[in-house]
């Protein structure tokens, strides 16, 4: 274990000890941090395909509006910023307006 401010890091593994931690205590934090993994990669894949299936709704409609929707973050909350661009047959921009963020109403260029 190394030590590092009323820690000691495992030099070969990812587990923690606090001072005064028995061994079953390092091993039920083990344990916790596992299984806080393990519900993060469920949720993960969860979004994932929740994504893939906006993603095709998005393509679907976008190609039958004859408009795409684009997304930033914002500069001012970090919240996520929408535009919709108007586009040919082709798929090029006819106009584009600005960027709004759906949390703060911001808007950017």
């Amino acid at each position: 274990m190394v030590p590092d401010g009323g820690r000691a890091f495992c030099a070969t593994c990812p587990r923690v000890a606090h001072y005064g931690d028995s061994p079953g205590d390092v091993e039920r934090r083990e344990d916790n941090r596992l299984h806080a993994l393990a519900l993060l990669d469920i949720a993960l894949a969860h979004q994932d395909e929740q994504r893939k299936h906006d993603q095709l709704i998005t393509t679907e409609m976008e190609a039958r509006m004859g408009q795409t929707i684009q997304t930033r973050g914002c500069s001012k909350c970090g919240s996520t910023m929408y535009r919709t661009v108007d586009v040919d047959d082709n798929g090029n921009p006819i106009s584009v307006p600005t960027f709004i963020c759906n949390n703060c109403g911001h808007m950017e260029g």
